[in-house]
C-alpha cells in the first residue's frame, strides 16, 4: 500500500496573480501563502485484477471501473480519475481519499488532494518524474477538470509545506521558503469557515479576459492587489509581523474592488465583530463567495475572536501552520 498526504493552505497575498499570462502583464508579482496541518490523504492499494476502485470519503461517493480503459472523462470524482489516467499503472487499484478542510473552504482542499494523488500516484508507477515537476502536472491535470486557468500557487504549500514566496519568471515559476517563527505566526492568526461554502466570488477567466482587454478598474484593482503583496513580501522576510495586518487589509480591500461578489453580508457581519473583539485584519481565503475567512488578531485578545465568530455562526477551524509538505510512504 502507498499513502501520502499533502497540506492545504491560507493564502496571505496575492492570488489571482499567479495565473498565467496576468503575472507577465503586471511585471511579474510573486503570491505569498502558508501551509496549514488541514491535510488531503490518499491511499492506493493493488489489486490483482485490471479494476478501478475509487472512494472519496470526505465527497462520500465512489465508483468501480472495469479497467483503466474504462474511466470516463466526465464524473464526479474527475480530478481523481484524471491523475489516475495520467500515471496510468500497469495493474488495478483501489484509491481511497480524504480531506480535512470543510468542503468549497477556499484553502486548497483540492490542490493539496490533486499533490497528494500524484505523489502517491507517481511512486506507485517508479517514480518517472521528478517532485518539483508535480505542480505543473498537478496545474495542467486541473484545467483540463475546470475548464479555466488554473494558478500556480496552491500546488507549492501542498508540496513543500511552510510559509512561501511564489515568483513566477521569464523562464519559470521559482518558490522560496522563508524563515518564519511559526509559533508565533499561529498566535496572530484565527481561521473561521463562514458557515457555507464559496459558490461565486472571483472568477479568474472573467478577470483574466478584462484585464487582458484592457479594464482600467480591473487593473487598478489588480495593480493594488500586487502592491500589497510586495509590501507583505518585505515585511515577512523582514520578520516584521506587526506590519503584517496592514497589508492584508490593503490587499483584501484591493480584492473586494476587483470582484464585490468575494465577500457575503454573513462575512462582513464576522469581520465586524471580530474587529471589536481584536482582530485587526480580515482575508476571504481563495475565490471567497463564502468558505473560509483568515483574521489577523491581536494575540492576547485571540479566544475573544474565536467566540464572536462562533456567535455568528462561524466554526473556527483548529490549525497550525506547518513546515511539512507532501508526504509519502511504502508499505
Amino acid at each position: 500500500m502507498i499513502k501520502s498526504s499533502a497540506p492545504t493552505r491560507i493564502d496571505l497575498a496575492g492570488g489571482t496573480l499567479d495565473i498565467w499570462p496576468l503575472y507577465l502583464c503586471l511585471d511579474l508579482p510573486p503570491t505569498l501563502n502558508a501551509a496549514v496541518n488541514i491535510y488531503a490523504t490518499v491511499k492506493i492499494r493493488l489489486r490483482k485484477d485490471r479494476a478501478i476502485v475509487v472512494e472519496s470519503r470526505d465527497l462520500g461517493k465512489k465508483a468501480r471501473f472495469a479497467s483503466i480503459q474504462d474511466l470516463p472523462k466526465r464524473h464526479p470524482l474527475e480530478l481523481i480519475l484524471r491523475v489516475l489516467e495520467f500515471y496510468r499503472p500497469a495493474k488495478g487499484v483501489e484509491i481511497e481519499t480524504d480531506c480535512q478542510a470543510p468542503a468549497g473552504s477556499g484553502i486548497a482542499g483540492s490542490s493539496a488532494l490533486n499533490i497528494a494523488l500524484n505523489g502517491a500516484l507517481n511512486r506507485l508507477v517508479g517514480s518517472p518524474y521528478k517532485r518539483d515537476q508535480l505542480p505543473e502536472i498537478a496545474r495542467n491535470i486541473e484545467t483540463q477538470v475546470i475548464r479555466s486557468p488554473a494558478g500556480w500557487q496552491d500546488y507549492f504549500p501542498a508540496l513543500n509545506g511552510g510559509v512561501q514566496v511564489i515568483q513566477p519568471g521569464i523562464a519559470g515559476v521559482g518558490v522560496e521558503k522563508l524563515s518564519i517563527d511559526l509559533e508565533k505566526l499561529n498566535r496572530r492568526f484565527v481561521l473561521c469557515y463562514s458557515g457555507k461554502p464559496r459558490n461565486s466570488g472571483i472568477n479568474n477567466w472573467e478577470v483574466l479576459k478584462q484585464a487582458l482587454d484592457g479594464n482600467k478598474k480591473v487593473l487598478r484593482s489588480l495593480e493594488r492587489i500586487r502592491t500589497a503583496t510586495l509590501g507583505m513580501e518585505s515585511s515577512l522576510k523582514r520578520g516584521d509581523l506587526p506590519a503584517l495586518p496592514g497589508w492584508f487589509d490593503k490587499e483584501w480591500k484591493a480584492r473586494k474592488e476587483l470582484a464585490p461578489g468575494i465577500t457575503t453580508p454573513q462575512i462582513e457581519r464576522q469581520i465586524a465583530a471580530a474587529k471589536k473583539c481584536g482582530a485587526l485584519a480580515a482575508k476571504v481565503c481563495g475565490a471567497g463567495g463564502g468558505g473560509c475567512v483568515a483574521f489577523m488578531v491581536k494575540e492576547i485578545r485571540r479566544e475573544d475572536v474565536a467566540r464572536a465568530l462562533t456567535a455568528l455562526g462561524g466554526r473556527i477551524l483548529d490549525f497550525k501552520f506547518v513546515q511539512r509538505g507532501l508526504r509519502v510512504e511504502s508499505s
